[in-house]
This record gives C-alpha cells, sequence and structure tokens, in this order.
C-alpha cells in the first residue's frame, strides 16, 4: 500500500516537466498555493484512498486561471481554460508504470468564490497493485 505523500510524489513526477507545467505561469506543488497567488498554479491534493487488494485513490489536480476582467467585471478566461483543460486531458488521459495506473476520472471548471480566478479541477483515479 502507498501513503498518501507516496500518491502524491507519483502524480507531480508526472507533471513535472511536462507541457502542462510549462504551460502554466505559476508553481506545481504538493501542499498549497503560494499566499495571494495570481499566477496558474497547479496544486496536488489527495481526496480518498482505500487498502484493498488493488489500492485505488482519487486524486485532485487543480489549475488556478485568472478571470477577465470586462467592464469592472469578472468573467472565466474560456479561451485560457479550455488551452489547460485540453493539456491536462492528454496527460492524464492513461498514466502507467509497474507499480500504478492512473486514469482522468473527471475534469471540471469551477469559480473560485471570492476571488476572480476559476480552477481546473482535474480528478484522476489512481490504482496501485499491492503485493
Amino acid at each position: 500500500m502507498k501513503s498518501d505523500i507516496e500518491i502524491k510524489d507519483d502524480v507531480f513526477k508526472i507533471i513535472k516537466g511536462s507541457i502542462l507545467e510549462q504551460s502554466v505561469t505559476g508553481k506545481l506543488s504538493k501542499t498549497r498555493r503560494p499566499n495571494n497567488s495570481s499566477k496558474e498554479d497547479i496544486i496536488i491534493s489527495i481526496l480518498s484512498s482505500d487498502a484493498s487488494e488493488v489500492q485505488e485513490a482519487y486524486v485532485n489536480v487543480n489549475i488556478y486561471v485568472a478571470d477577465n476582467i470586462r467592464d469592472n467585471q469578472a468573467e472565466e478566461n474560456s479561451i485560457r481554460c479550455r488551452e489547460l483543460c485540453n493539456i491536462a486531458k492528454v496527460l492524464f488521459k492513461v498514466q502507467r508504470n509497474d507499480e500504478y495506473r492512473i486514469t482522468l476520472d473527471k475534469q471540471r471548471v469551477l469559480e473560485v468564490e471570492g476571488k476572480d480566478e476559476h480552477v481546473i479541477n482535474n480528478r484522476l483515479l489512481y490504482k496501485h497493485l499491492n503485493e
């Protein structure tokens, strides 16, 4: 069985140096988003994990995108969100090695309450074969 930290490490390794990381303006993190960041940060977090014969975990990979401001009103930057969504879909379609398989389970674009930004929420299904 892998710990949450080890699962985050595996997902981090997939993103590190990828076209997704190269495409954003912010940081890649396994812990927290930098305080007061207005950049396109990528944050990895574990939603749930079980310890059965085939360990399954759900992992969030959130990508933050600043809104466009028009007439003093914030609106989703649809062009940028679409671009990053497509890059993430390709990267997370299927990733595998001898220990695990990662697939994109769900992708949504959500408004971030209280901020002029949206978040692309990529929910990944991580499967690890326990020995």
